[in-house]
């Protein structure tokens, strides 16, 4: 009998907390505001405080409030007015090629990220993978690469790369705190004819 007590006392603050935390949604909706918790839900983020921050120079960022990231973010995962380019540039050095092959992917027309693949080619037609560099154009966040695995399919010759990444905000909200956003990076290339592009899930 006490079990059942205990069951169903808990059942009901599970309850208490779902409803408290749909109304916090709600309330801010209503207000027209933006909490940090509703970022959390919609995008998987987290506050990552002063701790690390020092590598990424974080500090260096503008404070945005809650609703200008939350806007960023927004257009970020609908890929609004999203436009993609690709520039392959080669120096070469006797047998030897290299290549940087670079991605870009332009959202809301002042964001772009840069993914840059390094090549090495040769008069034999082997290429070798030799690292790779990211960028983000905006000033308003970083935009840090975990890294990312390269495979080739062996059938077609085509690579394909995916990793973890992740966005860094400095947000105002009682007081300064830092942001992170995870944003998986899948891409692909051909040697052949240098075709290369990438997408992001937010």
């Amino acid at each position: 009998m006490k079990t059942m007590h205990l069951i169903i006392a808990m059942t009901a603050m599970m309850s208490l907390v779902s409803c408290s935390a749909e109304r916090e949604d709600e309330d801010a909706a209503m207000a027209g505001t933006v909490s940090e918790y509703l970022l959390e839900r919609t995008y998987g983020a987290r506050n990552v405080g002063e701790s690390g921050t020092d590598k990424l120079q974080l500090g260096e960022l503008p404070a945005i409030s809650l609703q200008e990231a939350d806007a960023i973010l927004a257009a970020l995962r609908k890929h609004t007015n999203a436009k993609e380019e690709l520039n392959v540039l080669a120096a070469e050095r006797g047998e030897q090629t290299s290549l940087k092959i670079i991605m870009e992917q332009t959202v809301n027309k002042n964001i772009t990220f840069c993914v840059q693949l390094n090549m090495n080619t040769y008069a034999d037609g082997s290429v070798f993978y030799s690292g790779y560099e990211t960028r983000c154009s905006s000033s308003s966040m970083k935009w840090y690469m975990k890294g990312f695995s390269l495979s080739n399919d062996g059938a077609t010759g085509h690579y394909k790369f995916e990793g973890q990444s992740y966005l860094y905000m400095k947000v105002v909200d009682n007081g300064i705190q830092y942001i992170q956003v995870p944003m998986q990076v899948k891409g692909k290339y051909n040697p052949a004819s240098h075709e290369a592009s990438f997408d992001y899930t937010l």
